[in-house]
């Protein structure tokens, strides 16, 4: 069977083995590209390491050109006057709100090729150019948005935290070298992680591995080693858990729920629905696990996302990262799911919407440019709605129930356990929508269970505030327990006991 794809405006020169092994073209040119990817980023650790700035920016511009035009054909143009276009803005408009106006104009430019791809390429989904669009748009901005806080010279939110601080910071506009090898960089250009400008131009001129890392001078250059072998084995094991279950659990097949006389409207139940739905939506986050792992393994062996050492002295290489995969599949909380999924996205999100304007629609404005950033089906939007909802719910409820279930330890691990169940359930209801992108599934989806998570999210929203009553008190000898924590590094001298008992700190 032929997995020539008429959609697809890239190279055919692997159609043979894309036939031979039953992958579409596009998939195995993807796979190519990344694994030559993966190959050429060590040049830059060693033979590279001491070359020019320049050389290092011009290398990284042309093989992500090449990789652009090898995997999208003509289409790749679009590569090139998406960064063009901003950086024309970033020159001309006034500074103060040039974030602003590139957010729009890149937002703009990349919704007219999400619409194109709705209408035209439907029918036979594959891989197209709006996937590193996706990816241009978050440094475009991000970039435009550093150079307007520079410019001034404010904070954009009193909350503005270190990290997001120093990732929104920089002080003068790149030359069109710097600007258009950062924009197309090879090493995340295919799917990301989103790479801030001033990790990109420290990664180039090689100074991120000399400055000082929580009081001491970090002087010799760590290797990536473990790190690229970590998340090249994660990638593949992804890629194997969904080549296993993508046959047994088919996305399409709760297409048949719009269906009212098809088997899986009159038979399968509610429970038995929600089972399937969590498995073949795990197929589908097996994609995006694979994709992204194997891009930060390319990150790292050419030396970026080195981000310090953690408590045992070893490097952590998380820096250009995009999933933590325990941290999403066990997270016992809605908003931990969200925060490791997608992680520089979210970081994007909180530089150029989380932080602009008020305080009152935080949530909502993240949630908005999330789904336009995705484009225009209409599942993008009814998962991002409920994801919101959940979010703001989930909050109010761990609030308001949390503090019931402290008092003692198997309380607390029936929290645990519950609030583990109920994020699993939450995450599969919420993200069905997302992998069947129409309309009228996702409402069969939705109907199959009443909405009932949506009303009880509703609901969740008149829950009291939590009150000093509610947090449970301690008795004394947990408050011993703690004490002794707390003052188990104290030296001696600086702690003793009153003749009444209490803990005197001098």
């Amino acid at each position: 069977m032929s997995t020539y794809n008429d959609y697809y405006d890239g190279s055919n020169f692997f159609l043979f083995l894309s036939n031979k092994i039953g992958l579409p073209i596009d998939l195995v040119n993807f796979l190519i590209a990344q694994m030559a990817a993966l190959c050429v980023a060590r040049f830059f650790r060693k033979p590279l390491k001491l070359a020019s700035p320049e050389f290092r920016h011009s290398l990284c511009l042309v093989i992500g050109l090449l990789m652009g035009y090898f995997c999208f054909g003509k289409q790749a143009v679009h590569l090139s006057v998406l960064p063009m276009l901003s950086y024309t803005l970033l020159k001309t408009v006034p500074q103060h709100i040039m974030g602003n106006i590139i957010l729009a104009a890149s937002m703009l430019y990349l919704s007219c090729l999400h619409l194109h791809r709705q209408i035209y390429h439907t029918a036979n989904y594959s891989l197209d150019i709006t996937g590193p669009l996706m990816v241009i748009t978050q440094r475009v901005t991000s970039l435009a948005y550093s150079l307007q806080d520079s410019y001034t010279k404010k904070e954009v939110n009193a909350n503005t935290s270190k990290n997001s601080d120093s990732e929104c910071r920089i002080e003068k506009i790149p030359s069109p070298l710097e600007y258009f090898a950062y924009t197309l960089a090879f090493q995340t250009l295919m799917c990301g992680p989103v790479v801030f400008y001033s990790d990109y131009i420290s990664f180039i001129e090689g100074d991120q591995l000399n400055k000082e890392d929580e009081g001491k001078v970090i002087e010799n250059d760590p290797s990536p080693r473990l790190a690229v072998l970590y998340k090249v084995a994660g990638s593949v094991a992804a890629a194997l858990l969904y080549l296993s279950l993508a046959e047994k659990y088919p996305i399409s097949v709760l297409e048949e729920l719009q269906d009212p006389t098809s088997e899986v409207s009159r038979t399968w139940s509610a429970l038995y629905l929600l089972w399937y739905a969590y498995l073949s939506t795990l197929v589908v986050r097996c994609k995006y696990y694979h994709a992204w792992l194997l891009s930060e393994a390319i990150c790292n062996n050419s030396g970026m996302g080195f981000n310090g050492y953690d408590n045992n002295g070893s490097p952590k290489w998380d820096k250009m990262s995009n999933i933590d995969v325990f941290g999403f599949e066990f997270a016992q909380n809605f908003r931990a799911a969200v925060a490791s999924w997608n992680k520089n996205t979210n970081a994007w999100l909180r530089c150029a919407a989380y932080e602009r304007g008020g305080a009152a629609g935080r949530t909502a404005r993240v949630y908005a440019l999330s789904a336009l950033w995705h484009g225009f089906h209409p599942g993008y939007y009814l998962t991002f709605f409920a994801g919101g909802l959940f979010t703001v719910a989930a909050k109010k409820i761990r609030a308001f129930a949390r503090p019931m279930f402290l008092k003692s330890r198997p309380k607390k691990l029936l929290y645990d356990a519950l609030t583990f169940i109920t994020t699993r359930v939450a995450m599969t209801y919420t993200t069905v929508p997302f992998v069947l992108l129409h309309l009228s599934p996702s409402l069969a989806f939705y109907g199959k269970f009443y909405y009932s998570l949506h009303f009880i999210a509703l609901g969740a929203m008149f829950l009291p505030a939590k009150t000093k009553s509610q947090v449970p008190s301690l008795n004394s000898s947990e408050l011993l327990i703690t004490s002794s924590k707390f003052t188990k590094d104290i030296p001696a001298s600086g702690k003793n006991i009153e003749a009444n008992g209490k803990l005197k700190i001098s």
